[in-house]
């Protein structure tokens, strides 16, 4: 829901996802003591991409765009219903009208079917659109019911999470042979690959769709070649070798989650016939030159890079990202393997990842970029050359390497060197002056929020929520500048609402080995303008809930830990992200936990049960 206001009037816009239609209720009212004309440009951006009938023929239908190109010319791209009058100022605009008169009120109704043809809209013009409106919003409150309740104390934050974990569900659909699919975008990449699926899989099994996870990454799982190949070389993300990591990635985490061992059964060979034919190519590559071991021995060979990688200017080449995330792919074998007591397969499976792990880590070593006092991981090794996506992902989720290394805090400075005027780092994806905002929080802020920077976190959630749509939707990539009109890729793309769902539920709930983090990325203001919980959270310890509430009145900060349905958790540490001024001073109550006023947390070892907090804070925040 957006609302726009001033001094003459408020026009609402309330956009929901029907059975049959997108639909946003528009609602307009005349606040002023004078009659008011109200008007609503709908469009669709470039010369060919959609016909107002009108434009051809004044006596044709005016309240629509019809495709003309790029579909069947007769499909309906969208509707307008409810104007007093319409204009027909371009060939791609429907422009309707109100007159209102001092305190009036007019509700209209804009429709994009999601099939529908010129010879239908009689018949959709008479749809009781109201109660199709009010059916489709009872249909996503029921679902995001189901989610883990998460309170946040800015309305902002709250309505983008919940918009964007629904919008994980909108790029859902169903395929061939009874497989549902995730699409990375609305319009340009209409094709499943394993990689936006893969992490919107992972966001909605955090949240508690444990089923719908599971169901919605099984086409990409079961896209394996005979010989093990699993970056689908007959798919849109072919040789792509950074695909197998996604994928075990993403069906391990769905373990972690739910501790399914009958999923993890059927699954596991996918995961060792991937580590055997990822091992036959790099065999290939394992081979001096001139005596001289070259700076990509042992890596996969050549492949496509995507996300902006390139080797200069060729689309092909030997990329880190798809070599972390290969690797990656053969340490969730062992994973697998160790827990399934696979003792047969172990000694293979780790000769394996071992092997590949040294080449790779002796590649970032002997391939970073070195600048004046410090080193960075480049697209490629050796060259400066390509975006800044994937290098961070060997710090996480992948853990290859620690988070504090030097070539990860090197390659945070580098990323950070360049930002543009809404905060964002530069020359994340293909626009080499623009921005995939979806990294800053994916590569970027996850990273710094494993190094304990949530302040850091706080401050690029908040720029990537700055740059979306009033609807929580970013285009792939943009330029800089406010308004800009440089866009690249899809106008809707899926990376960044998985991104910020995922942020946000990480800053609230982080797992990093046996350790349980609570609210390390929470904005020091949220505590100050009310409490902040979670109910009833997946981990991989299990059901999770807590709450943090500060009382400054009372210089108090208490709440809890509901670990009644958790097991295994080692360590347990709260954040105490305090607004400015304030302070931690001391802790009581039984079973309280170790206080550290330097890094601001709350430490237990074994914790059990329901962890009670309540520390006493000093200052004049």
């Amino acid at each position: 829901m957006n609302t726009y206001a001033d001094e003459r009037g408020t026009v609402r816009l309330t956009a929901a996802g029907g059975a049959m239609a997108a639909v946003t209720r528009v609602e307009l009212k005349n606040t002023s003591a004078v009659a008011r004309r109200f008007s609503l440009r709908c469009f669709v951006p470039g010369g060919w991409a959609g016909l107002n009938p009108a434009w051809c023929n004044p006596a044709w239908d005016r309240d629509l765009l019809q495709a003309g190109w790029k579909d069947r010319a007769d499909r309906i791209i969208f509707m307008v219903l409810g104007g007093d009058e319409y204009e027909v100022p371009a060939m791609t605009t429907v422009l309707p009208g109100w007159n209102l008169k001092p305190g009036e009120s007019r509700t209209a109704w804009l429709v994009r079917p999601y099939r529908a043809y010129l010879a239908d809209a009689p018949a959709w013009r008479r749809r009781a659109w109201a109660k199709e409106f009010a059916a489709a919003i009872d249909v996503w409150r029921k679902l995001l019911d189901r989610a883990a309740q998460v309170r946040i104390p800015d309305p902002g934050v709250e309505n983008a999470l919940a918009a964007c974990l629904a919008d994980l569900f909108i790029m859902r659909e169903p395929v061939a042979d009874g497989y549902v699919a995730c699409c990375p975008g609305t319009e340009c990449y209409r094709a499943p690959n394993a990689f936006e699926a893969g992490i919107a899989a992972v966001a909605i099994d955090q949240f508690g769709f444990h089923a719908e996870s599971a169901a919605g990454y099984q086409l990409s799982l079961d896209l394996q070649e005979k010989d093990g190949d699993w970056s689908e070389p007959r798919g849109w993300a072919h040789h792509m070798w950074g695909g197998s990591g996604f994928k075990a990635w993403t069906a391990m985490e769905h373990y972690r989650l739910t501790r399914d061992r009958k999923y993890l059964k059927a699954l596991y060979p996918r995961l060792v016939a991937s580590s055997r034919w990822q091992e036959t190519q790099r065999r290939t590559t394992r081979v001096s030159v001139d005596g001289q071991r070259p700076l990509t021995y042992g890596l996969m060979p050549r492949g496509m890079g995507d996300a902006g990688l390139k080797d200069g200017d060729d689309l092909y080449g030997v990329f880190f990202p798809h070599n972390i995330w290969a690797v990656y792919a053969d340490k969730l074998s062992v994973e697998a393997a160790e827990i399934l007591g696979k003792t047969k397969d172990l000694p293979e499976l780790r000769k394996i990842y071992a092997a590949a792990t040294t080449d790779l880590q002796i590649a970032l070593e002997r391939g970073a970029i070195h600048e004046k006092d410090f080193r960075w991981i480049s697209a490629v090794p050796g060259k400066e050359t390509g975006s800044r996506w994937g290098a961070l992902n060997a710090a996480f989720p992948c853990r290859l390497l620690p988070p504090d290394h030097e070539l990860m805090s090197g390659t945070i400075r580098k990323i950070e060197e360049r930002l543009s005027p809404g905060g964002l780092p530069i020359h994340t994806g293909w626009m080499v002056d623009g921005m995939w905002v979806a990294i800053t929080l994916d590569n970027l802020a996850e990273v710094l929020l494993q190094r304990g920077d949530g302040d850091a976190v706080a401050r690029y959630l908040y720029a990537t929520l700055n740059h979306g749509t009033p609807l929580y939707t970013w285009c792939e990539e943009r330029g800089q500048q406010p308004g800009t009109t440089e866009c690249a890729g899809d106008r809707q793309h899926l990376w960044t609402p998985v991104a910020v769902v995922r942020m946000i539920r990480d800053c609230l709930l982080f797992e990093e080995g046996r350790q349980l983090f609570i609210g390390r990325g929470v904005d020091r203001e949220w505590l100050a303008a009310g409490p902040v919980s979670v109910r009833k959270g997946p981990t991989h310890f299990g059901p999770v809930s807590f709450e943090l509430q500060l009382d400054r009145k009372a210089k108090r900060l208490t709440g809890y830990v509901d670990l009644r349905a958790a097991r295994d958790i080692e360590r347990l540490v709260v954040h105490l992200r305090l607004p400015a001024g304030l302070k931690a001073v001391a802790t009581g109550g039984s079973g309280a936990g170790r206080l550290d006023t330097v890094s601001e947390t709350l430490t237990w070892t074994a914790p059990k049960g329901r962890v009670g907090i309540d520390v006493t804070l000093a200052g004049n925040g």
